[in-house]
């Protein structure tokens, strides 16, 4: 199950005025990455060097679920801001997901977005992932391409519980007598 909440764009750019000293733009600071964050961050901040703190402070790469029982339901929800290298030149974007680990990945899940705007280098959202499609103790890759080319990514856990084991073993009386 993957379920994005209405596309929150932000236009973080023409909104950030910096007092004083130039900071660097968020944008720049983190060009091509996502970023994870369990919380919505604020629309506004008093300056972009307080956006880049807000941002770092925020960041996280591992997300607990929301909901969890047993082994077969699980639901994380988190907030994601992703920052471009350069200005969209399309409003669509796709969100993908891939399951890394043992030098290999799968592809897991993918869906279409819509921007608000042409031109913008951020782009923030809040998604739903669940079972089955996302497992528990997992690690992912994230990314959002527009065409063929990769804009951003990051790479993040699944936490959880996970399977629970007694130890015990049993064996048929036929199994038993084999050895």
């Amino acid at each position: 199950m993957l379920k994005f909440n209405r596309v929150v764009a932000l236009a973080l750019g023409t909104i950030l005025l910096s007092s004083g000293a130039q900071a660097a733009k968020p944008e720049d600071v983190f060009k091509g990455r996502i970023i994870i964050t369990d919380s919505r961050l604020p629309t506004r901040f008093a300056s972009e060097g307080a956006f880049v703190q807000a941002v770092h402070r925020a960041s996280i790469d591992k997300v607990w679920p929301t909901e969890e029982k047993g082994n077969d339901v699980a639901v994380w929800k988190f907030e994601y801001i992703a920052f471009f290298a350069r200005p969209l030149n399309d409003n669509e974007i796709t969100v993908k997901f891939w399951e890394i680990g043992g030098g290999s990945q799968k592809f897991v899940a993918g869906d279409e977005q819509y921007t608000r705007e042409r031109g913008s280098r951020i782009f923030s959202a809040s998604i739903t992932v669940a079972k089955p499609e996302f497992d528990t103790n997992k690690q992912y890759l994230m990314t959002i391409e527009s065409g063929s080319r990769v804009l951003a990514q990051t790479k993040f856990w699944l936490r959880g519980k996970g399977p629970k084991y007694t130890g015990k073993v049993e064996f048929s009386d036929e199994e038993a007598k084999q050895k």
